[in-house]
């Protein structure tokens, strides 16, 4: 499923405490990695007027990190294939996405942030939005002492306890066809959360409210006996409140070590103005997200 992955890369602190994550997920049938470092047209001038002796040697710098990097991971047992673009950088991770053919993107971000400190800043925030394949968001935790930094990474066997949060939306059943596949990366178990959003819910009678329950239960049972035939251990989860809130405190109350969600689903406003369920999930969780966008996003 996840046997080839893309790794963009620009070599900062942040950047290499997801790549010592890498080896990490042979566990989960990773066996080649694709790394892609991007010159930025925002980082250095364009080429028709960069002189070819500096161009030459911002090319080499960064072929030389990636040799670096080559070796550390071949040595871990993975095929390794580089690449060194030149354009827009989402554009760039996109194509490469495309063209290499790769099963996911791994990218990072400290955890409850992320347009502060993902090593790609603004731009990891797009490939989420943009990304034909499912893009995992590693975490690490920031250490920062005498002027220096440092990242500790939170990855170890991010496959084996997934929190699967649906709207039951069209985009979230996508997505649960991928979780019904997790058994072969090395997943054990699967909670089945669904919130019952207070917002949408606040001017509903008790009658109504309950009747919604009862319905969204049958659903959840019906993903439980699916994850069962695919060798699983689910369990259903209904929660009431926030859905960010509640997708983040489920998690950590059931001891996930991952938390899959679909790229959208049924939004509110709020949502739609300042970003997506999935991406605030993202954004404030401490765990490991992986993003699956939908055919219809």
């Amino acid at each position: 499923m996840f046997e080839r992955i893309l790794f963009p890369t620009d070599f900062s602190v942040f950047a290499n405490a997801v790549f010592a994550c890498l080896p990490e997920l042979r566990s989960a049938g990773v066996r080649e990695v694709v790394l892609v470092h991007v010159i930025a047209t925002a980082d250095v001038p364009l080429p028709e007027t960069l002189d070819r002796e500096s161009m030459v040697w911002v090319k080499m710098r960064a072929e030389e990190e990636l040799h670096i990097q080559r070796m550390a991971l071949e040595g871990q047992g993975l095929r390794v294939h580089t690449r060194i673009e030149y354009g827009n950088v989402v554009n760039c991770i996109i194509d490469v996405a495309v063209e290499e053919r790769v099963g996911m993107i791994v990218i990072g971000a400290q955890g409850k942030s992320l347009s502060a400190s993902l090593f790609l800043g603004s731009v990891a925030n797009e490939v989420l939005r943009r990304s034909p394949v499912p893009v995992l968001i590693e975490k690490f935790r920031v250490i920062r002492e005498m002027g220096h930094v440092a990242c500790e990474k939170v990855c170890a066997s991010i496959f084996q306890h997934v929190l699967y949060a649906t709207d039951f939306s069209p985009c979230a059943t996508e997505a649960f066809n991928l979780v019904k596949r997790l058994k072969q990366v090395g997943t054990e178990r699967v909670t089945l959360l669904h919130v019952q959003d207070e917002r949408a819910m606040k001017h509903r009678t008790a009658d109504q409210l309950a009747a919604f329950d009862v319905e969204d239960r049958q659903r959840l049972q019906q993903l439980e006996r699916a994850l069962v035939m695919f060798g699983l251990q689910p369990e259903p989860l209904i929660r009431w409140g926030h859905p960010v809130k509640e997708i983040l405190s489920s998690a950590q109350a059931q001891n996930a070590s991952l938390i899959v969600i679909a790229s959208r689903g049924y939004t509110q406003l709020q949502e739609m103005l300042l970003g997506t369920i999935a991406e605030n999930v993202v954004r404030a969780s401490t765990l490991p997200v992986l993003v699956i966008r939908c055919q219809e996003s």
